[in-house]
């Protein structure tokens, strides 16, 4: 009687601690976050569960040999999977519970390892380690519930006892391997939506830099194309800006030459011609280099930028033009302008573009009105000082309703203009992490100005 009630205990005992590995690998199956932590899991709660010394999940190779290769393993004796070899194939390693579970389907079961002929080529090395029994149950399922399923491979058991696995343990493993092969599915399912996702993310973004790459492309393309325009329109005022100095340089070379046919030149005067001669050349030289700034295609890389020096750069190019239809500069630029960061050939072609645009809508005023004045001015804000140009002038101004489209591609009031000029200076500015905006002045005329933050 005392012996049913052990046997009824030990019976209760086992089916406990299978509910609760049952469980503990149920919610497994929902946390995993990858297949091999998965695996892991199971074996390592199927040995926690005190029921088996040895856990190891197998996957069949399709090589030669056709190995079963473990890819998660818990318990003790763990050196036992590196020195056995387990195969699927029809071979003698072949014919023991794991490869007889994978070709068949089936799970296979041995009762006592120590006189099974099957588990003969391991013998030696599972009873060193203290196994008496051992369990193969395939990872697949029958279909019939839910879909066939066969991940082609095995879950492997080890007991310290003989006969552990009775036909309850059995049904139990059986059902508890199907569980983890519906799960480890799912998994992959879910892994490979989300890569597809991924791949799907990681392609839009591919796609949508090539946009940017492209868009950026055409706008520096633009703004070669408006550089030049605006340099064609200058095109009289830069000549009469180079020919200054090579007139100056013609009239000191001819000097010298008449002071060095005395029979007695005057060297001081040749020296001082010569002087004047490297001077103009030097002058002429830096037109020319500004303007082969201006029209190169590739821009230069944002570095420490200089504002002062900018407008030094492109005043030289439009002060002709401002001679030449009696208009006046006036300056008025800050000593502590701070510096910035940026590509200084785009920064000179905002300014130039406010400059020519000034001097456009200043041509039909009247004389007392043909005036410029470009000023620099410090802004103490939230984030830091910041540098402020502005290009002022009382020429004819603009309505209100123009202010909405005046930087807007292609719209422009001035006949066989492009409309591209305010376009992109604002583009510019904007990538400069800056603001350019126009109002209209209390009397006449217009004040574009543009902001920059000092360079940190």
């Amino acid at each position: 009687m005392q012996d049913q009630r052990d046997a009824h205990e030990a019976s209760l005992d086992r089916l406990h601690r299978r509910l609760r590995t049952l469980c503990q690998c149920t919610m497994m199956f929902f946390h995993a976050e990858s297949e091999q932590e998965l695996l892991q899991s199971v074996c390592e709660i199927l040995v926690a569960g005190g029921e088996v010394r040895l856990a190891w999940i197998g996957y069949c190779e399709d090589d030669a040999e056709k190995l079963v290769r473990p890819v998660a393993q818990a318990g003790s004796g763990l050196d036992y999977l590196e020195r056995v070899e387990t195969s699927w194939g029809e071979r003698e390693t072949g014919q023991g519970p794991a490869g007889i579970a994978a070709r068949t389907g089936k799970a296979c079961c041995v009762d006592d390892i120590r006189t099974d002929p099957r588990v003969s080529p391991w013998r030696v090395a599972a009873l060193a380690r203290g196994y008496a029994s051992c369990i193969a149950v395939p990872l697949m399922t029958d279909g019939k519930s839910r879909g066939a399923v066969d991940l082609r491979g095995t879950l492997n058991l080890y007991s310290a006892e003989c006969n552990a696995f009775d036909e309850s343990a059995i049904e139990h493993y059986t059902g508890l391997a199907m569980s983890v092969a519906y799960a480890v599915t799912a998994l992959r399912s879910r892994l490979a939506e989300d890569l597809a996702y991924g791949v799907t993310a990681v392609r839009a973004s591919a796609e949508r830099k090539r946009a940017e790459d492209a868009l950026h492309q055409a706008r520096e393309e633009l703004a070669h194309v408006t550089r030049v325009t605006t340099l064609g329109e200058l095109a009289a005022s830069i000549a009469h800006e180079i020919n200054q100095p090579l007139a100056a340089i013609i009239a000191d070379a001819n000097a010298c030459l008449h002071w060095l046919e005395a029979d007695r030149p005057d060297l001081d005067s040749v020296r001082e011609a010569l002087a004047a001669v490297v001077k103009d050349g030097d002058r002429a030289a830096e037109v020319i280099t500004r303007i082969r700034g201006l029209l190169a295609r590739a821009s230069v890389a944002h570095g420490p930028c200089d504002l002062a020096r900018v407008i030094g750069d492109v005043l030289p190019l439009v002060r002709p033009e401002l001679e030449q239809h009696g208009m006046t500069l006036k300056m008025s630029l800050a000593p502590d302008l701070p510096l910035v960061r940026g590509d200084r050939i785009q920064l000179q072609q905002v300014l130039l573009n406010l400059l020519v645009n000034a001097v456009e809508a200043s041509r039909e005023v009247p004389p007392e009105r043909r005036q410029l004045i470009v000023h620099s001015t410090v802004e103490y804000r939230d984030d830091g000082r910041w540098a402020v140009i502005g290009v002022e002038d009382f020429g004819v101004g603009f309505r209100e309703p123009e202010v909405a489209r005046m930087f807007e591609a292609f719209y422009t009031t001035k006949p066989g203009g492009l409309g591209m000029g305010l376009s992109i200076s604002r583009s510019i500015i904007e990538a400069h992490r800056g603001r350019l905006w126009a109002t209209a002045n209390v009397n006449h005329g217009a004040t574009f100005r543009f902001a920059l933050p000092e360079m940190r």
